[in-house]
């Protein structure tokens, strides 16, 4: 469940200056305000792991410069701030500085939640699809074999679904992989259309 935490404006600024430390759980900010995230399932951090896993590994195979970042990591927008699953970022300055947010990943992930579904898909899509840096916007469905991938290309951005027995390519870093890896220990319980979750 995703909850405002208080009605009261708060600024960018003074949102990434909070002390994490202090606070009861983790937020992410949209248009003034505060929105608290519940804890995940069990499938959505196995699943979480899996994705972080497969891209770390490829980019450590590969030799390179690019880091991933897990949930720890605010993604700092030009006016949102966002805790993604996973993301990847080959800017210099995202990778030298020591800082609590990342400012130009290439590769942004979310996996699907029930409660958090529709900001993934409208407000977060239009928030990532307005960053320049950003190259694609992959969302994975937790509950059954199916991923989502928005890529850029030129001046436009293209869709594209993956599911059962497919590869799943992210042009972003060069990687293209079996999708049954990401759902590797997740307890799948249902099948249901494409159009439902949507």
């Amino acid at each position: 469940m995703v909850a405002q935490r208080r009605d009261e404006w708060i600024s960018l600024e003074d949102f990434l200056a909070l002390d994490r430390e202090s606070l009861d759980q983790k937020y992410e900010y949209m248009n003034g305000h505060m929105y608290a995230l519940a804890g995940g399932s069990s499938n959505h951090s196995v699943i979480s792991v899996n994705t972080m896993a497969i891209i770390h590994n490829h980019l450590n195979d590969q030799s390179s410069p690019c880091v991933t970042y897990n949930a720890d990591m605010t993604l700092k927008t030009q006016d949102a701030c966002f805790l993604p699953d996973v993301m990847v970022s080959c800017n210099q300055k995202d990778i030298e500085e020591n800082k609590t947010y990342i400012e130009s990943p290439s590769l942004v992930v979310e996996v699907l939640s029930p409660s958090t579904m529709k900001r993934d898909r409208y407000d977060k899509l239009y928030s990532y699809t307005h960053c320049p840096s950003i190259q694609e916007y992959v969302l994975i469905s937790q509950d059954r074999i199916l991923v989502e991938i928005y890529t850029q290309n030129g001046l436009k951005w293209e869709y594209c679904a993956y599911s059962h027995g497919e590869n799943v390519e992210l042009h972003s870093i060069g990687l293209t992989f079996p999708i049954e890896e990401l759902y590797r220990r997740a307890i799948l319980s249902r099948e249901t259309p494409l159009e439902e979750d949507i």
